[in-house]
């Protein structure tokens, strides 16, 4: 997606008025088909390396009349006859310079503490029921999370995770075990990658799926086969039918036999932190239509470095507080759901 970076004023409202004066904000005023779905916009909780900019003034001063701003946006004709990606190879010769995110810029200006808090029940939307609504899908209790700016930290006791660098919420992750199985230990990111990718896995609250680096997801399918022979059958269906854009409808899943998954990371002090993936959890019904299974464990992506991806699946099962308040790169603490709520 492309569009202007614009100044406006953000206020929150919980018990009292808080307003940050001259926020940033980027408009998509042109963007790749379905790039966002029913969504208006989108809140980035990255790090810097997501929030890349390009300072065109260059370009506005050598229009006729010069332009003054990005807003009203000058590129719609060139983006409609090229495309965004062209676009972006485009704006590659102009300056780069980074965004403040909003709730950096909210910790800067002491509104808030440099601390936020996710709740969320599903890795993807629930739909039970044909002919509902956006806004009926959207009050299903399942479609309802928490996003707390400033969130304070729980009394009670967490898992938490230590972060190895400020990229992408980089973790260490140790190892994988499937209930009744022994633990595979997590290989290391390569040696060639690190300078990019920094650890061997990171926790993204923006990924639907559990990536999980190669060797791990063939550990986890070897342990479902001797489970149940038919449990990888079922998953590739439903992994095909989800490329296919087709539903896989299956009355004979049971979520009661299949087991526990755990990941093991790296705590503060370097301590293993254990943190559970329970069936409902990487199974989900009623996925995006009545009826449809997905499973939302996903294999190492082409080109990808070996590093496991902690998306949706693993944050649905706790409090997640990401605390940036103490240590250079933070902590991200997590509290089971059935102690918090």
């Amino acid at each position: 997606w492309a569009g202007p970076v614009i100044h406006s004023q953000v206020e929150l409202n919980h018990d009292q008025e808080l307003i940050l004066e001259d926020a940033p904000l980027a408009l998509a005023l042109d963007s790749q088909p379905n790039s966002f779905q029913q969504a208006d916009g989108i809140w980035g909780l990255a790090y810097h390396h997501l929030n890349k900019s390009y300072d065109v003034s260059q370009y506005l001063n050598q229009q006729k009349p010069p332009l003054n701003s990005t807003y009203p946006w000058p590129f719609h004709n060139q983006i409609s006859t090229t495309s965004v990606a062209a676009f972006k190879k485009y704006l590659r010769q102009f300056n780069e310079q980074d965004i403040t995110p909003l709730f950096t810029a909210f910790e800067e200006n002491k509104i808030t503490t440099n601390q936020f808090a996710l709740s969320t029940h599903r890795s993807i939307v629930y739909v039970p029921r044909d002919g509902l609504t956006q806004e009926e899908i959207a009050n299903e209790q399942l479609n309802q999370g928490e996003f707390i700016i400033g969130a304070k930290v729980p009394d009670s006791p967490a898992s938490s995770l230590k972060v190895v660098h400020d990229a992408y919420y980089n973790t260490e992750l140790l190892s994988c075990q499937v209930d009744g199985f022994p633990s595979y230990t997590a290989p290391p990111l390569q040696s060639e990658k690190i300078n990019n990718f920094f650890s061997n896995a990171i926790i993204d609250s923006g990924c639907s799926f559990l990536v999980l680096q190669k060797s791990i997801y063939t550990y986890v399918m070897d342990c479902l086969k001797q489970i149940n022979k038919n449990f990888p059958h079922q998953v590739q269906k439903a992994q095909t039918a989800f490329k296919t854009d087709k539903s896989y409808l299956n009355p004979n899943i049971e979520l009661n036999k299949w087991p526990d998954i755990s990941l093991n990371f790296s705590g503060n002090n370097d301590e293993p932190v254990k943190l559970l993936i329970p069936p409902t959890c990487y199974w989900q019904q009623h996925a995006q239509k009545p009826g449809n299974w997905m499973f939302m464990l996903m294999n190492q992506l082409p080109q990808w470095p070996d590093q496991t991806i902690c998306g949706l699946p693993l944050i649905n099962n706790y409090y997640c507080v990401f605390d940036r308040s103490n240590t250079k790169n933070g902590m991200i603490h997590c509290f089971p759901k059935s102690k918090h709520h």
